[in-house]
């Protein structure tokens, strides 16, 4: 069966992640998540890929080319506009034969999914199988009612009270290729898909439903990365794995499951506290602590006394005498000595971003910077909880940045004048 994965969205919402490539080309592990999608349908037995690509999508297709490297194959298809899932798939109905699977490309999830559905999907005749599981805020999701194992009803994010039952559909799905006949059916808006598929339950065609219960994460805001990150770090990153060709110092510390890529250096001093990642070719400086599900890329510098906590680093960047928490600072930055990034408000709420135009709640009181591309920073610069940086800006010395700066700005203090007098003081080199 083949695999539709669906690549093509701008990725407004995870700003300023998703401003120079696409959100699914973001970096875990050392593999961009739709690599880790890839990779999770293959160990189920799938192989035949179609990606839809959209925003900055050939990235992707370079990186991906053919899939057989990854000993699989794929196809492309172009979404030209981000005008919603049902568009998306639409590019797909001349390649696509019968029944196909259809999965985000950057929404992580186990493998027993997709072999369950196949199960189902073999067993039942039915002609689309959609996956889900139980919730409490059914208002957020597609929810669907089930009888006698079948989908009597599909209602795309229920008012309040009007819920047919309490299980949402995730984010997977077995489908036909009798779908696009009912795209046509559906005046184009958000909640096309959905609507096709209620119009197919409606016309007596059989649908049937999987309950899963493993782990599933999906990409929508910056801070989903950390408990993508967290999943990924804990089936990947079992135990201690230091490659060949890197240099721990006897005086440095590696503790736990950390796993360590080629040519990498740790110097005296330094301690990694798992669950961790270094990639290939970086520098654990000197008295620098790197803990708690953090992941630092390739050809990284974390210089002198930098502590990085619970944090996603890119590729190519730079620290000395740093504090990054909770925060995920993407490719090629470079932070000034003593830039901080503060993750903890003082009243210990929330931290919220505004996002779209409205107020969001991060669900967590810990959440530090979110940095784009490109970005510097000057000495003792602030970044407080819940700021966003946009790529190739830079932030200078002892600012103290609230809130988001957008992509290619320089914000300074601005001093207008000195006062500079006589010094009436007697400097003695005596010692008192």
């Amino acid at each position: 069966m083949q695999t539709v994965i669906l690549a093509g969205g701008t990725g407004k919402r995870v700003f300023p992640l998703a401003v120079n490539k696409p959100k699914p080309m973001f970096k875990i592990l050392g593999k961009p998540l739709i690599q880790h999608v890839i990779e999770t349908v293959k160990e189920a037995g799938l192989k035949d890929f179609i990606i839809v690509i959209g925003h900055n999508g050939e990235q992707i297709k370079d990186y991906l080319a053919d899939g057989s490297q990854l000993g699989v194959s794929i196809e492309y298809t172009v979404q030209k506009e981000a005008l919603g899932m049902a568009n998306a798939l639409e590019t797909t109905k001349d390649l696509v034969k019968d029944n196909f699977f259809v999965v985000n490309a950057d929404d992580i999830f186990e493998s027993s999914l997709i072999k369950g559905m196949t199960k189902q999907f073999k067993k039942s005749g039915a002609e689309i199988i959609l996956s889900c599981k139980p919730v409490e805020e059914t208002w957020k999701f597609g929810i669907i009612q089930i009888e006698n194992d079948k989908v009597t009803k599909f209602v795309e994010k229920p008012p309040k009270g009007q819920e047919p039952s309490n299980m949402a559909v995730v984010g997977v799905y077995v489908l036909t290729k009798k779908i696009f006949d009912y795209y046509k059916k559906i005046p184009v808006s958000d909640h096309q898909y959905e609507d096709a598929i209620q119009r197919f339950i409606e016309d007596k065609n059989m649908v049937r439903a999987v309950s899963y219960d493993g782990f599933f994460a999906g990409y929508k805001y910056p801070w989903d990365l950390f408990s993508i990150n967290e999943y990924l770090m804990d089936t990947h990153v079992k135990k201690q794995t230091i490659e060949g060709g890197v240099d721990v110092s006897e005086r440095a510390q590696v503790e736990g499951n950390v796993w360590i890529q080629r040519g990498t250096r740790i110097l005296e001093g330094a301690c990694i506290r798992g669950p961790c990642y270094i990639g290939s070719n970086s520098l654990i400086g000197n008295n620098s602590l790197v803990r708690d599900y953090s992941s630092v890329g390739n050809n990284c510098v974390v210089g002198f006394s930098t502590e990085i906590k619970h944090s996603l680093i890119g590729d190519n960047c730079w620290f000395h005498t740093n504090y990054i928490g909770d925060s995920v600072i993407s490719d090629n930055c470079l932070f000034g000595a003593g830039t901080i990034t503060a993750n903890f408000r003082f009243d210990e709420k929330n931290v919220k971003l505004r996002i779209e135009g409205k107020e969001v709640d991060s669900g967590t009181d810990k959440l530090g910077a979110i940095v784009g591309d490109n970005c510097k920073t000057g000495i003792n610069a602030c970044l407080s909880p819940g700021t966003r940086i946009g790529p190739h800006s830079i932030v200078g010395p002892g600012v103290n940045l609230q809130g988001d700066l957008e992509p290619g700005k320089i914000i300074f203090i601005d001093r207008k004048s000195y006062v500079v007098t006589e010094n009436r003081i007697t400097i003695s080199s005596e010692k008192k």
